[in-house]
């Protein structure tokens, strides 16, 4: 790794220094957190998601709540050890009841490198989620019909692991939509019940790679 690399390099050129005598300046070792990766990134993976109105729960069927399957892609840019600044932008592929969503995020990602080789992050940003009426393993009330379309903030906490110098592996949970207001409306045909808030979070697995 490049830390490892340029730690053992720094520590080398100090040894010589000593042994050089005190007519030789002194070279100030480099410390690992400051020769940590920056420059772009881009990933992808998939996530497991919920949207939902009053119930929060991720058993296998709660009221109000439909599970979905998006895949994602995301863009970066890492300035230093401490903080990247992530566009993400997600589309559901499976749905199982009545939720086709659609997301797109802007986070600034603030992170600490524990180890070499093992970062946690947090993320706090704006996005956009869109959900659309669609039918899967239960009939919709609104099939084609924009239930909700709105920006507000977001924010997750995940962790990564770097496998090679160029590659990285990570898995987040994001809070992308909280109690947002809705036109009280019905969600499944057989439920008379109408709901006029949604919510929606994911966890995310995916990989990264550095250029």
């Amino acid at each position: 790794m490049k830390k490892t690399i340029l730690s053992i390099v720094a520590a080398g050129a100090l040894s010589s220094t000593l042994f050089a005598g005190g007519n030789v300046a002194p070279v100030a070792p480099v410390a690992v957190a400051d020769v940590c990766y920056h420059g772009f990134y881009v990933g992808g993976g998939g996530s497991i998601q919920r949207t939902y109105s009053t119930q929060k729960d991720w058993s296998a069927f709660v009221e109000s709540q439909d599970k979905t399957n998006p895949i994602f892609g995301l863009v970066g840019y890492q300035f230093n050890c401490y903080l990247s600044v992530e566009g993400r932008i997600s589309q559901s592929v499976y749905e199982e009841d009545y939720a086709d969503v659609l997301t797109y995020s802007l986070f600034l990602k603030p992170q600490y490198p524990v180890t070499e080789d093992f970062t946690v992050y947090g993320l706090l940003g704006y996005g956009v989620v869109r959900v659309k009426g669609t039918d899967g393993n239960t009939p919709a009330a609104n099939v084609g019909k924009t239930i909700v379309d709105k920006g507000s903030f977001q924010w997750g906490l995940g962790m990564s692991y770097d496998v090679t110098e160029s590659w990285s592996l990570f898995v987040d949970y994001t809070s992308l939509m909280k109690d947002k207001s809705i036109t009280p409306q019905r969600l499944y045909d057989y439920d008379p019940k109408k709901y006029d808030k949604l919510s929606d979070d994911a966890i995310n697995v995916g990989v990264i790679y550095h250029f």
